[in-house]
């Protein structure tokens, strides 16, 4: 009974972190009950008979008395140590989850504990989230305490009771730690078994989320279809369907803005802070209706280069998918004799961006260290948006014609710094971000006006896209849809581009072969995406926790996962049918290295 106390002290601490996590994001979890928080606490269960099975074994098995002395020394560390590692993970989503929405996985972990930004944000995290780490020494401190006062449960090395008590303590805690006597070990993805998909990154704790990505290893072949069937519903290997509606020599600037949800930006935004940026819009083939892919930057870049989301619990760029042999619009453009360059103010290696730049086939990386002028550097990310966003224009007027430059926007991102001589210009909003949002709209302003003048102007195709979407505490935007829902936008001079009906979808994934359309580039290429021009539509889709989730014409989701036991009306099941084909054929391609045609 001691071991039963003394393990049930963590699940106590446990709880409370997921009551901080839900407190602390009040608006994703509006219908959290009493049942979640039990089916929570079954896999707060699952993980302390994972973390501490080294610390049960030890507690039961049968001793010497003379060495009972040392095993209290060890059990003290092992389970101080444990304790520590799995409290920290949890305490590290508490304060991390509003910005990820998701349960942290061991690879994104890792490279934020190796990340040099992670220790520059360090400082403000602290003076934001104080009192977590409050909590975090005085929980720990408290444990301890009863734990000293619970007695070590005694054994005797000549007792068949105290063997046979290891024995099945063994077997309850491997039974307990696969979450059952069924054919696979409980995983991330049966969360959404027992409760919705948005209340499933509560139920689970960061501790579980961690311990299950530990050993990533690739996705899961999917065998849906026959090779040739699914070939037939999707084939990611595609051939460009060249539109003429613009020059062979088209310029490209793509703007990549940081956490540009529509929930508060685009004239399809109800509460928008960037009217600039929504003038330029409405003058755009813009897409009211538009769906991200990734839920993070490092997730977008991949997806919006070369059409290759992560649709699976790690990082494409972390991935060893990464090493795959792989296109993205600048090295298929560079065939066409286009010169490239990609742009992000923040420090060199940030994200590992310059690493999937240079894969991607951009000729030039610019980052910080090429601005070299730190008077500008805002002390958190990197250069100020409306410093680095007009400066990269002088490079791209030096850049060969034709040019693909791809600029990424960092303002808008937490720990949301605005300069001096734009705080009384900014709008302020509900939430933080807002104003770093209207920050970016005037240094979006600024880059655009001098654009303008630039004589490649008129010769160049301007692509508008969010990353992901941002943060937000507000019980109204916390829907999948809103979750998903971001602007993005074509846009040339000449006015040839097509005017977008309202609620007509398009996806991250899209942007590459669209763009190979408008440019009139004749090839084959690899996309989990489709043309706007494609006369096949396929389901939009995003992912998380192993579930795929598909919106209709009027933004409601459709989520599905190979577990789930439903009976789907005609339309989606046809939906799920386009979803397992698209999703099959994408996890081959990156087992098989598969990602050229």
């Amino acid at each position: 009974m001691n071991l039963i106390a003394k393990l049930g002290l963590v699940l106590v601490i446990m709880e409370f972190y997921r009551v901080l996590l839900l407190v602390s994001n009040t608006k994703s979890f509006k219908h959290f009950g009493l049942y979640e928080h039990l089916i929570g606490m079954w896999f707060d269960i699952i993980t302390i008979a994972l973390f501490f099975l080294p610390f049960i074994v030890i507690s039961l098995l049968p001793i010497n008395a003379k060495l009972e002395r040392f095993r209290k020394i060890i059990l003290l560390v092992i389970f101080i140590s444990t304790a520590l590692i799995v409290f920290f993970f949890n305490a590290w989503d508490v304060a991390y989850f509003s910005y990820t929405e998701k349960r942290t996985s061991y690879d994104y972990l890792i490279y934020m504990l190796n990340n040099p930004e992670t220790g520059s944000l360090a400082g403000d995290f602290i003076l934001e989230f104080w009192w977590l780490l409050l909590f975090f020494i005085l929980s720990f401190v408290a444990m301890i305490f009863f734990y000293i006062k619970l007695k070590q449960p005694e054994t005797s090395i000549k007792s068949i009771k105290s063997w046979a008590s290891l024995l099945i303590g063994i077997a309850i805690s491997i039974v307990i730690g696969r979450g059952g006597f069924q054919l696979k070990p409980v995983g991330i993805i049966e969360a959404t078994n027992y409760c919705t998909l948005e209340n499933s990154p509560a139920v689970l704790n960061s501790a579980f989320t961690i311990i299950k990505t530990f050993d990533f290893v690739g996705v899961d072949e999917k065998n849906y279809f026959q090779e040739k069937e699914a070939n037939k519903i999707f084939n990611p290997i595609q051939k460009s369907n060249p539109q003429y509606l613009l020059n062979n020599s088209t310029n490209i600037v793509f703007v990549l803005f940081e956490s540009f949800g529509t929930m508060y930006c685009g004239p399809a935004s109800p509460e928008s802070y960037t009217p600039f940026l929504d003038s330029v819009l409405n003058e755009s083939m813009y897409f009211d209706s538009g769906i991200a892919n990734a839920r993070t930057s490092m997730d977008a870049i991949p997806t919006v280069v070369s059409s290759i989301p992560t649709w699976m619990n790690e990082s494409f760029i972390l991935s060893s998918y990464s090493s795959n042999q792989f296109q993205g619009l600048p090295s298929i453009l560079h065939e066409k004799g286009y010169e490239s360059a990609f742009f992000h103010g923040a420090s060199n290696g940030s994200m590992r961006f310059d690493a999937f730049a240079s894969a991607a086939g951009f000729d030039y990386y610019f980052g910080r260290t090429e601005y070299n002028n730190d008077k500008h550097f805002d002390g958190n990310w990197g250069i100020e948006d409306h410093h680095f966003m007009s400066w990269s224009i002088d490079r791209m007027n030096e850049m060969k014609k034709p040019f693909f430059s791809m600029i990424f926007t960092l303002s808008s991102h937490h720990p949301y710094t605005i300069p001096k001589e734009y705080k009384n210009k900014v709008r302020k909003g509900p939430d933080p971000i807002c104003a770093t949002i209207s920050y970016v709209d005037f240094a979006f302003e600024k880059f655009w006006k001098k654009a303008q003048k630039q004589p490649w102007f008129e010769n160049t195709l301007f692509i508008f896209c969010a990353d992901h979407v941002g943060p937000t505490n507000r019980s109204d935007r916390t829907s999948l849809e809103w979750t998903y829902r971001i602007p993005i936008a074509f846009y040339h001079q000449g006015g040839k581009l097509p005017k977008i009906k309202s609620g007509s979808q398009f996806q991250q994934v899209d942007i590459l072969p669209t763009v190979l359309d408008l440019l009139n580039v004749q090839t084959n290429f690899f996309a989990t995406g489709t043309s706007y021009f494609n006369k096949r539509k396929y389901p939009k889709i995003a992912y998380s926790n192993e579930n795929l989730i598909a919106f209709n014409k009027r933004m409601e989701p459709l989520t599905w996962n190979e577990n789930l036991k439903v009976r789907w009306n005609k339309e989606d099941r046809n939906t799920i049918r386009l979803m397992k084909a698209v999703y099959q054929q994408y996890s081959r391609a990156l087992i098989e290295n598969k990602m050229k045609p």
